[in-house]
C-alpha cells in the first residue's frame, strides 16, 4: 500500500494540480506546548504559476496509507516563501489551536476545593477546546489554588510542573497527562512505540548515555502570612547528589510548595540519555508517547524513552519517514496514580505499583521500564478525530 497525504485549506480539499506540484510535506509534533508546525514545498513556475495562498488560511494535514489516514493537525499559514529561476513555493504554518486570545489573556482568580479535571475543563471551555485529562490526575483536589495575574498558558504550565505532567493543545483539545502515559490528542491510550530493525532507516539510530548534575535535594518555599516570612520545604532527590537545587518562586501553601519540590526532583532525574532515529513510514508516532527498541542490541532493548519530537515527512521520492528524538524516561511520572492521594492540603499522593523491570545489560541508573510500556500501540488505528 502506497503512502498518501491529504491536505485541505479552509476546509476545502486541494485540487489535483497541487499534488502534481507537491515536493514534500513535513509536520513537526513537539512534546508539550511548543507550537507544532507544517512545512509544504511545491514546484512552481511557468506557464501556470500557483496561486499565492493567503496568510491565515487553515491547513489540515492527514498522513498514512490508502484510506487509513491519521490527522496530523490543523495549522494556520503564517509564511509564504517564493524561489524564482528556478521556481519553488514554500508554505509554513503553526498549530491553529494556539491562536486563541483567551489563552494569552492575564487573569486573576482562584478555586476552592476544586478538582484538577474541573479546573482544566473550565479553562479549555473558555477557548473553545475540549478537555482531555489523564484520569489519574483529574481527581486530584486542591484545597485552594489561585491564578495570580498570569495567562492561562502560564497557569497550565505551572499546574503541569506541580504534577510532573505535560499539557498540549492539539486538534481542538487541551491535553493534560502524565509524562509517558501514552495518551493521544483525544485522551485515549495509544500504547508505546516499539521499534525493531525492520522499521529503522539504516544509519540513523544514535543513542547518547550522559552523566548529569546530581542534586541531593530540592528546596522550595511558601510564604507564611502569619509569620511574614518564607519557609523552606525539602524533597529528597538523588542519594548520590552533593548539591541542592532551590526553586526561587514562593508558593501560597506548604502543600503546594511540597508538590512543586517533589515534581522538580523528578524533572531533574530526566535527561540522562537521549536517542534519535528515523522510522520508515509510521503515521501513528506522536510526541509524548513511550518509545522502546526490540532486537536492536543488548543494553538498548527495553530501555524506556519518551518521544520529545516526531517530524513526519512525506516526499514523492522517499515516501513516508518520521524523524524521532527522545529522552530517557524519568522513572516515575507515568506510574503515579494521584487519584489515590489526599487533597492538596492533606499530604502527598501515594505512588501506584509501577511494576516492570530494568532492561537487561542497560547502563547503571537506567530506570525500570513500566509494564504498561510493553503494550505496543494499536497498529492500523483509524483516525480518532
Amino acid at each position: 500500500m502506497h503512502p498518501r497525504v491529504e491536505i485541505t485549506v479552509d476546509g476545502v480539499p486541494v485540487a489535483g494540480q497541487f499534488y502534481e506540484r507537491l515536493i514534500s510535506v513535513t509536520v513537526t509534533d513537539e512534546e508539550g506546548l511548543k507550537s507544532d508546525t507544517v512545512d509544504i514545498e511545491l514546484n512552481d513556475g511557468p506557464p501556470n504559476f500557483l496561486a499565492l495562498p493567503r496568510k491565515g488560511a487553515v491547513i489540515s494535514v492527514k498522513m498514512g496509507y490508502g484510506n487509513n489516514l491519521i490527522t496530523k493537525g490543523q495549522f494556520t499559514a503564517d509564511k509564504i516563501s517564493l524561489d524564482c529561476l528556478p521556481y519553488k513555493m514554500s508554505i509554513s504554518g503553526k498549530a491553529a489551536d494556539l491562536r486563541s486570545g483567551k489563552l494569552k489573556e492575564r487573569q486573576e482568580r482562584a478555586w476552592d476545593k476544586a478538582k484538577l479535571g474541573d479546573i482544566i475543563a473550565e479553562i479549555a471551555g473558555e477557548s473553545g477546546l475540549a478537555p482531555a485529562v489523564d484520569g489519574d490526575l483529574a481527581g486530584h483536589t486542591y484545597d485552594w489554588i489561585g491564578q495570580q495575574d498570569e495567562t492561562n498558558i502560564h497557569f497550565l504550565r505551572r499546574l503541569a510542573d506541580r504534577h510532573n505532567a505535560l499539557f498540549a493543545i492539539k486538534q481542538g483539545r487541551l491535553l493534560f497527562a502524565r509524562r509517558g502515559s501514552g495518551l493521544s490528542a483525544s485522551g485515549s491510550s495509544l500504547g508505546s512505540i516499539i521499534l525493531t530493525p525492520a522499521v529503522i532507516k539504516t544509519g540513523t539510530l544514535k543513542v547518547d548515555i550522559n552523566d548529569r548534575t546530581k542534586y541531593s535535594k530540592v528546596v522550595s518555599y511558601y510564604q507564611d502570612v502569619d509569620k511574614a516570612k518564607r519557609v523552606e520545604i525539602e524533597a529528597e532527590a538523588d542519594a548520590d547528589g552533593d548539591s541542592v537545587y532551590r526553586i526561587p518562586e514562593a508558593f501560597s501553601s506548604p502543600a503546594e510548595a511540597d508538590k512543586a519540590a517533589r515534581a522538580k526532583a523528578k524533572e531533574l532525574a530526566r535527561g540522562e540519555g537521549a536517542v534519535s532515529v528515523t522510522v520508515l513510514g509510521d503515521a501513528d508516532i506522536e510526541a509524548g508517547l513511550p518509545l522502546l527498541f526490540a532486537q536492536v542490541r543488548p543494553g538498548l532493548d527495553g530501555v524506556p524513552y519518551i518521544i520529545k519530537t516526531a517530524r513526519s515527512k512525506y516526499t514523492k521520492t522517499s515516501g513516508f519517514e518520521v524523524d524521532v528524538s527522545g529522552r530517557l524516561y524519568d522513572g516515575k511520572s507515568a506510574t503515579e496514580d494521584e487519584s489515590r492521594g489526599k487533597s492538596e492540603g492533606g499530604g502527598s499522593s501515594v505512588p501506584s505499583d509501577a511494576g516492570g523491570k530494568v532492561a537487561p545489560n542497560s547502563a547503571p541508573g537506567t530506570p525500570a521500564t513500566p509494564s504498561a510500556f510493553l503494550t505496543p500501540r494499536r497498529f492500523g488505528r483509524t483516525d480518532e478525530n
